[in-house]
């Protein structure tokens, strides 16, 4: 995800939708490494 979006002839060309979507996915997966690194945090 994160590789497509610092690819700039992706975000140049790809339809903005597919750019948008992508961020989305990245903000997600962001959250969810997030939530597994604090759970981590607890059983440690």
């Amino acid at each position: 995800m994160a590789i497509r979006l610092n690819n700039p002839k992706f975000v140049e060309k790809a339809p903005a939708e597919v750019v948008r979507g992508v961020k989305e996915a990245l903000t997600e997966a962001q959250k969810q490494a997030e939530i597994l690194r604090e759970r981590l945090q607890t059983l440690t």
